[in-house]
């Protein structure tokens, strides 16, 4: 009995947590969608926020733009780094992936396998079922939560660098397997 393998459609583009660059991941994104690969999910923005170097961080929906403020430290959190993530707005992100997965899109990306994720919250339910659904995903997955992140995904998927050329080779992959099982 002739069994087919189905490939692995989803990837962790890995990036050192203290760093924080995750720009290849939206010129990846830009990347793809000027070729017409139909995209959805959602990145991530740092924004200013006057004085001290503060910083709000917006969720952005791939496909329609639209900005979700998901932290939004006060003087006071920010000065004693304190997470102020916004649990009620993060649920608002959900609907972006939803929409993603009934829409069907080409690639889902979801910025990023957070802290939330890593205790079970957030967007995780959405990720997983994006891929069971047959969506190939990328998921941003800082370098401290990578090992929760294999143990929850049961060690499948890619793991790679959370840069443009990383990310791209990727995809062809994943594009050459679609080709590949279409005429197998």
């Amino acid at each position: 009995m002739d069994t087919a393998i189905m490939p692995t459609l989803f990837a962790a583009a890995v990036y050192p947590a203290k760093e924080g660059d995750r720009a290849g991941l939206a010129h990846f994104v830009d990347a793809l969608k000027k070729t017409g690969v139909r995209v959805g999910g959602l990145l991530q923005e740092k924004v200013p926020m006057g004085k001290e170097g503060m910083q709000r961080v917006e969720a952005i929906d791939i496909a329609t733009g639209r900005r979700i403020p998901v932290n939004q430290p006060t003087t006071e959190t920010w000065r004693n780094r304190v997470c102020s993530l916004d649990v009620s707005a993060l649920t608002e992100t959900t609907a972006s992936l939803r929409r993603a997965i009934a829409d069907r899109v080409e690639l889902m990306v979801v910025e990023k396998f957070g802290d939330a994720e890593r205790d079970g919250e957030g967007l995780t339910e959405d990720v997983f079922q994006a891929i069971a659904a047959g969506i190939p995903v990328v998921i941003a997955v800082p370098d401290t939560n990578l090992d929760i992140w294999n143990e929850r995904s049961g060690g499948m998927g890619d793991i790679v660098d959370c840069n443009e050329g990383e990310l791209r080779r990727w995809w062809a992959s994943v594009q050459c397997e679609k080709r590949i099982n279409r005429s197998a």
